[in-house]
């Protein structure tokens, strides 16, 4: 689609997104896969960690030279210093899945509060900054936004599920979704601490590498010039 039309297409749908004070600190599915319509990059995500497989992850991906994301849980940052140690001394991006893995939209404002900064301090006490905020299930409400404003924090969803946890024999079946113009695109969601993702993820990439995909980290893809729609 031409970049004009793609504007427009956003704009008018946009038209129908609530409104609010922190909308331009969510990036949801729509806007993801909006951001990056008209490229063939590809940021890849990990939820849920750090965890007993992750090292092995790392070395999958220093092999291929990929930077990926890592969203992490405050509890097991505690846990798996060292393992947040390498991730960020590899040069992978980190980003904020809160303490306990709860859906923030159950907990009273206080507590979203401490499930959200508690991950950041940690993370900090070892020297990792963070810019982006994945609340669990993707669920969240305007005390969320509240506080990943608090947090000089972005909330970035994803657009393309694996779906990993689900069908752990499979999780790379919903993983090479294109464009209409063929390209292969999104941010691509995946979680570390499933020894069958891992064990998957060579194929996956090299799938994904074959199939065009430019691998960029979470950072490059949100700044990508393409139109995006925000809510």
């Amino acid at each position: 689609m031409p970049h004009a039309a793609l504007t427009l297409l956003c704009s008018l749908l946009c038209l129908a997104c609530p409104i609010s004070a922190y909308a331009e600190e969510i990036f949801d599915g729509f806007s993801l896969a909006m951001l990056g319509a008209h490229t063939n990059t590809c940021a890849i995500t990990f939820d849920d960690g750090p965890g007993p497989h992750t090292p092995r992850l790392l070395g999958i991906l220093r092999e291929r030279n990929i930077k990926a994301t890592f969203f992490v849980l405050g509890s097991r940052v505690a846990r798996y210093p060292q393992t947040m140690r390498a991730i960020a001394a590899e040069g992978h991006e980190v980003g904020n899945h809160t303490y306990s893995h709860v859906n923030l939209r159950n907990l009273a404002p206080e507590t979203q509060r401490d499930e959200i900064a508690r991950t950041d301090a940690a993370l900090l006490e070892l020297g990792i900054p963070v810019r982006y905020l994945r609340p669990p299930y993707g669920r969240y409400d305007k005390n969320t936004l509240e506080q990943a404003a608090i947090e000089n924090l972005t909330i970035v969803m994803w657009s393309i599920d694996s779906r990993d946890w689900q069908s752990p024999r499979q999780p790379m079946a919903r993983v090479l979704p294109r464009s209409s113009s063929g390209k292969v695109h999104g941010v691509f969601l995946f979680h570390d601490n499933h020894r069958s993702t891992v064990d998957a993820m060579p194929r996956i990439l090299d799938d994904l590498a074959a199939a065009g995909c430019q691998f960029v980290t979470l950072s490059e893809y949100l700044d990508n010039d393409g139109p995006v729609c925000l809510h």
